[in-house]
């Protein structure tokens, strides 16, 4: 059986490492309950645990300094699964919390499975946190065709060298069992494209940690916002934030999926992203639909037959009686006139509905600028339509 173990610090950028840090250190994720957190991630010749073998399991766990390492067993031949596994789960601490992707429904139950099949001690059952359900929201948030981690892993700005997937895989690993009879050369040519891709694999899972903040923002304070830039389609605000944000990671949500949009072209979204400096920015589409502001008491105004438009009653003596009538609950409004904002509330007035029964109201935009104190409050209104309900 083969072994390597290496420091993370060889193997990760300082950016990726001080991530991984906060998401040890945040009991959202890691209680501080004292078990180890330790990433794993298995290799294997096939998914039924009855036929297919485990020929590698890699790991990312601290060593008794508390230092981070990269390890990695794999069995030389098939003979050797029984110590691979042997080895793995001696490796873990007697209370360790394994952190994977979609582990539970896989790697867990196949090495369980494959102990009892090949009469090893039961598999460990430590705590577990699985991080693949979080992410799956970032198919529709990132846009993705799927949530595989090879699809997460760029927006966490980790760039895998590996090209294979695993089926490629298991014929490399009965490619490198009997070239290691023959040919030792290529033989070593094929463990280094088995050995790249289960590194890449952990390497790319505790890149991933990076991600998962960014999943909770709706939930993080905002601590200060200004007016980044004010252009012709859009506002972009600029947050400051107790979050990492990669550059690489750009959030979205379409304005249509809380307003009823009927002339805009081309469905406008809210955006979450970072520039060059890892500065949060906010970008807030301006709308032009014709909204309407509700006044608060129907009763109080009239409706003008002629011209149809509402007025208050306090000009009612002005106007023919032929030419008006009291206002039903429904008249009782004003048209919106220029660029409009989203708002889930009514943080600024006045506010303006396009249907009652949208998710968001408008604002008009030009009272923006005019409240700077009301800035951070409006971006964390606006963070809300990232959160999980949405």
């Amino acid at each position: 059986m083969r072994y390597t173990e290496l420091p993370l610090t060889e193997l990760l950028p300082v950016k990726t490492l001080e991530s991984l840090s906060a998401f040890l250190a945040d009991p959202r994720y890691c209680p501080d309950d004292g078990a180890v957190p330790c990433f794993f991630d298995i290799e294997t010749c096939g998914l039924s645990a009855k036929s297919a073998p485990v020929y590698m399991i890699g790991a990312v766990q601290p060593d008794d300094r508390g230092t981070y390492l990269f390890r990695q067993w794999c069995a030389e031949r098939p003979s050797e699964e029984p110590a691979l596994i042997t080895a793995f789960a001696e490796s873990l601490p007697s209370r360790c919390r394994l952190l994977h992707f979609n582990g539970t429904t896989f790697d867990l139950p196949f090495l369980r499975d494959r102990s009892n099949f090949l009469g090893l001690p039961p598999f460990p059952t430590p705590l577990s946190l699985d991080l693949y359900p979080p992410f799956r929201r970032l198919k529709t948030l990132a846009g993705l065709p799927s949530c595989r981690q090879r699809d997460l892993e760029p927006l966490a700005g980790y760039d895998r060298e590996d090209p294979y997937d695993g089926g490629t895989l298991i014929r490399f690993y009965s490619e490198f069992v009997g070239l290691s009879k023959c040919n030792l050369a290529a033989a070593e040519a094929r463990f280094h494209d088995l050995a790249r891709h289960n590194r890449e694999d952990l390497l790319g899972l505790v890149s991933l940690c990076r991600l998962l903040p960014c999943l909770d923002i709706a939930q993080t304070p905002v601590e200060h916002a200004e007016i980044y830039s004010y252009e012709s389609d859009a506002v972009t605000l600029l947050l400051q934030m107790p979050v990492a944000w990669p550059e690489s990671l750009t959030l979205h949500r379409p304005v249509s999926r809380f307003l009823t949009l009927t002339s805009e072209p081309s469905r406008p979204d809210i955006t979450l992203s970072a520039d060059g400096s890892g500065r949060i920015l906010l970008r807030i589409p301006l709308l032009t639909e014709p909204a309407k502001h509700y006044f608060d008491n129907y009763k109080d105004y009239i409706w003008l037959t002629h011209e149809n438009r509402a007025v208050h009653r306090s000009v009612a003596s002005l106007v023919d009686r032929s030419y008006r009538r009291a206002a039903k609950r429904d008249e009782a409004f004003e048209w919106s006139r220029g660029e409009l904002l989203p708002q889930t509330g009514d943080l600024f007035s006045p506010s303006f509905v396009l249907q009652k029964k949208d998710l968001c109201r408008l604002f008009p935009a030009r009272e923006l600028p005019k409240r700077p104190d009301l800035l951070p409050a409006y971006a964390a209104d606006l963070l809300q339509l990232f959160g999980k309900g949405n």
